[in-house]
């Protein structure tokens, strides 16, 4: 099953901002982290680092939560349950895309480059409050 992200809180996704991933790590409790993302279509994709936790959490149990907050309206949320696919991205071209959605570039990143994949967040179920 697949559920749409609905045009009433796809702004959450479509601005420039910083989203909550939650993964199940090895100990089976939670691991959120702070991450850059974009919407793509209908999916989420982000570009992870092999050597992070999130990245083998992702690996091992290929389902995580995206949530964002409004900024503007902390009772204004939208949380993303999804199923998670990993591509490779050897060129850093998926990079490049998501790195210009937040106004910045390779030479500008403050994180290492070396070792990215694509990760997509394909939804399975959607909650939005507010």
């Amino acid at each position: 099953m697949t559920s749409a992200i609905p045009d009433s809180h796809r702004d959450l996704l479509e601005a420039p901002t910083v989203g909550t991933l939650t993964t199940v790590g090895a100990d089976g409790y939670p691991q959120s982290t702070a991450i850059w993302f974009l919407l793509d279509g209908d999916v989420i994709r982000t570009s992870l680092l092999t050597e992070r936790q999130k990245y083998k959490n992702l690996v091992r149990h290929p389902r995580g939560t995206l949530f964002r907050v409004d900024p503007a309206n902390p009772y204004r949320t939208l949380e993303v349950r999804a199923d998670a696919t990993v591509d490779d991205d050897p060129e850093l071209v998926f990079l490049d895309r998501l790195l210009a959605h937040y106004s910045t570039d390779r030479a500008s990143f403050p994180a290492p480059t070396d070792g990215r994949i694509v990760m997509t967040l394909t939804p399975h179920h959607v909650v939005t409050n507010g």
